[in-house]
């Protein structure tokens, strides 16, 4: 055994195997599981009110609408409740990694199943979803031109 072990760690080729290992479950223990996430600029307005209608007019400019975030916590630091994103229902094959895309979430409740997360990878099923203080991805369920309603348009609205 104790000769099995030296070898995997200096004979050829089996140390090249443990090191090519060793660092990849390094690096997958040193990021967390956390993705590639894209700050997002932030308009203050003196009012939740200013806010909306700030919103409202930089949506009438772009051709878009407008989505009010609600206080789940998914997406802080990024988004926050009472914040008011633009959002444009862009190709979703001009989607990439980073972007914050809303959607019907086929596992919430009828009624309450718009959902606003980041793209975090394309599979051949479709995007693959994640809120940014969640430690884990939305890998059960994917963004498809059927669930697709949209992606934010920076900067997001908020109140002071």
């Amino acid at each position: 055994m104790k000769t099995l072990l030296k070898n995997a760690f200096t004979a050829w080729p089996f140390c090249l195997a443990t090191y090519v290992g060793l660092i990849g479950m390094t690096w997958l223990l040193l990021s967390s599981g956390r993705f590639a996430q894209v700050d997002i600029p932030v308009t203050l307005c003196d009012s939740r009110l200013a806010a909306e209608a700030q919103a409202h007019m930089a949506a009438v400019k772009l051709g878009a609408t407008v989505f009010a975030v609600t206080d789940t916590g998914s997406m802080r630091p990024a988004l926050q409740g009472g914040d008011f994103v633009v959002t444009r229902r862009d190709a979703l094959a001009d989607v990439k990694a980073g972007d914050v895309l809303i959607y019907r979430a086929t596992w919430r409740p009828t009624g309450a199943n718009l959902v606003i997360h980041r793209a975090v990878q394309k599979d051949s099923h479709g995007w693959i979803m994640s809120g940014d203080s969640a430690p884990h991805s939305e890998s059960f369920a994917r963004v498809t031109e059927a669930n697709y309603h949209g992606r934010v348009i920076p900067p997001v609205f908020r109140a002071r």
